[in-house]
C-alpha cells in the first residue's frame, strides 16, 4: 500500500508571506509566487484555482521532491485563499481523478465543501480512442472541480432575518417605542413584560437570536417595508452569490475549446466557455477574481469580459505576457450593453 508522507513547515518549497495591507493594481497579471500578493485579507470574492497537479502534465508539474512536498504547499495555498476570500466568497480548486482526493483533504479543514464537480470533456480524444479490450482501467479523460465556501454564509434566510431584526431592533433608542414594537409581534404576554424585554435589549444593544420567530419577522418586515428594503439590500450583498439559471449539475459538460485553447502555448489552458459559466455562477459584476496560477490568462480575461475585476500571479515570465495581451484585448473592446 503506497503512503502519503506528512511534512513540517519547514520542509516545504514555498511558504506565504503576509504583508498586510497595500494598493495593488486590478486587471494586471503579476511576474510573481502568487504567495508574496499584497492583498487585503477577505478581499476576493471568487478564486479560481488551477494549481499544477502533480506530475501529471507540463513542466510545472515536475517541480516537488515528492508528493508529500506538494502536499505540503497545497496546505500553505489553502491557507492564503482562506486569508483573502471574503466571507460570501467562493473558491474553485482544479485537480486529477486520481490525486485530488489529497488535496480535499487539506482543504475540507479550511473551507466548506458546497459542490464536488467534474468536467466532463466532450470532446476528449482519449475518450475516442479507448479501448474496451485493452483498457484494464475506467477512462480518466475527466478533470475534478471541487467548490468552496468560506463557512459562514448569508444565504439561509432564518439567519438573515435575525440579522435583519438584531439590526432593525438596535435602531430603536427608547424602551417605550421597543416595547409597543413587541407587543404588537406578540413577543410579550403584556405591556409590563413588553417593558423589561425592551428594557433587556437595549442594555446589550442586540435582540436575542432565540425572541424572534419567523413569524414575527414577517410581522416587523410587513409593517417597516421602508427600514425593511434599505437593511435587506445590504444583507442581500452579504450572501455567497450563487445564479444557476442555466441549471448546471455536478457533471460539466464543456469541450476543450482546442481551436481557441490551441492558440495559447500552455499545457494545461482552460476553456472558455467553462470558465465564463463559473464566473457568472458564483459572481456579481464588479466582483473581483483571484488567479493564483494564471497560466494563459483564460480566468483572467473572462472574467473582464463578463464585467468583472481580476489579478493574477505566475511565475513564468512567457505566461504572464501571454496572459495580460489577452486582458488587454478584451479591455481594448467596446462593452455591449
Amino acid at each position: 500500500m503506497n503512503t502519503i508522507q506528512i511534512l513540517t513547515s519547514d520542509d516545504s518549497m514555498t511558504s506565504p508571506e503576509f504583508k498586510g495591507n497595500k494598493n495593488i493594481d486590478i486587471n494586471k497579471i503579476y511576474h510573481n509566487d502568487w504567495m508574496n500578493n499584497t492583498l487585503e485579507d477577505k478581499s476576493v470574492q471568487l478564486i479560481i484555482a488551477d494549481p499544477p497537479y502533480f506530475e501529471v502534465k507540463g513542466e510545472f508539474d515536475f517541480v516537488w521532491k515528492s508528493f508529500a512536498h506538494y502536499l505540503a504547499d497545497v496546505e500553505r495555498w489553502a491557507l492564503e485563499c482562506k486569508r483573502i476570500l471574503a466571507e460570501n466568497g467562493t473558491l474553485f480548486w482544479y485537480g486529477n481523478s486520481k490525486k485530488i482526493a489529497y488535496s480535499q483533504i487539506i482543504l475540507d479543514k479550511y473551507f466548506n465543501l458546497e459542490s464536488s464537480l467534474l468536467w466532463r470533456k466532450t470532446d476528449s480524444i482519449q475518450y475516442q480512442y479507448y479501448s474496451p479490450d485493452l483498457a484494464r482501467t475506467f477512462n480518466t479523460h475527466n478533470e475534478r472541480l471541487l467548490m468552496y465556501s468560506v463557512g459562514e454564509d448569508y444565504h439561509d434566510n432564518v439567519r438573515l432575518s435575525i440579522k435583519f431584526i438584531q439590526d432593525y431592533l438596535n435602531t430603536i433608542t427608547t424602551r417605550n417605542e421597543l416595547a409597543e414594537m413587541l407587543l404588537q409581534i406578540g413577543n410579550c404576554r403584556n405591556a409590563e413584560s413588553a417593558k423589561q424585554n425592551a428594557n433587556n435589549i437595549l442594555s446589550q444593544r442586540s435582540a436575542k437570536p432565540q425572541m424572534i420567530t419567523e413569524q414575527q419577522y414577517n410581522l416587523i418586515k410587513n409593517k417597516n417595508k421602508k427600514e425593511y428594503k434599505i437593511l435587506l439590500g445590504e444583507y442581500e450583498n452579504q450572501k455567497r452569490f450563487f445564479y444557476n439559471p442555466n441549471k448546471y449539475e455536478e457533471v460539466l459538460e464543456f469541450s476543450q475549446e482546442g481551436h481557441k485553447t490551441g492558440k495559447y502555448d500552455h499545457d494545461t489552458c482552460k476553456p472558455e466557455t467553462l470558465t465564463r459559466a463559473l464566473i457568472l455562477t458564483c459572481s456579481r459584476p464588479n466582483d473581483l477574481l483571484f488567479v493564483p496560477f494564471a497560466g494563459s490568462g483564460t480566468e483572467c480575461a473572462m472574467a473582464l469580459r463578463e464585467g468583472r475585476r481580476a489579478i493574477g500571479y505566475d511565475i513564468k515570465q512567457q505566461y504572464v505576457e501571454m496572459a495580460n495581451k489577452r486582458c488587454s484585448e478584451i479591455l481594448a473592446k467596446p462593452q455591449l450593453f
